[in-house]
């Protein structure tokens, strides 16, 4: 099994997006297939969850404007799933409509 992303920061915010990048396990196992990415809203009990291949960096969108969000990652093998990364806080910009 994969260790565990780290390094996860926002690299860009809107009212309703946040792209997120994170940097790849040190210890990768067998061999990293994908990540998955789930994030829930501030007081929230469900997770929202998006498999990402082929890149480290995910945009998630249709979010509620100025709303604090927790994010985790954790990477994927053949083999199995590594640990959920530590949590990533971001919230989301002020809605720019009147």
């Amino acid at each position: 099994m994969p260790g565990q992303p780290s390094s996860l920061s926002s690299k860009s915010v809107s009212s309703t997006k946040i792209v997120i990048s994170w940097s790849a396990p040190t210890d990768e196992g067998d061999g990293i297939t994908g990540y998955s990415v789930k994030w829930q809203a501030a007081g929230e009990s469900k997770f929202n969850q998006k498999e990402v291949t082929g890149s480290r960096t995910v945009t998630l969108d249709k979010l509620t404007p100025y709303t604090l969000y927790e994010i985790h990652v954790r990477a994927e093998s053949l083999n199995g799933d590594g640990l959920w990364s530590g949590p990533l806080k971001v919230r989301t910009n002020e809605s720019s409509e009147l």
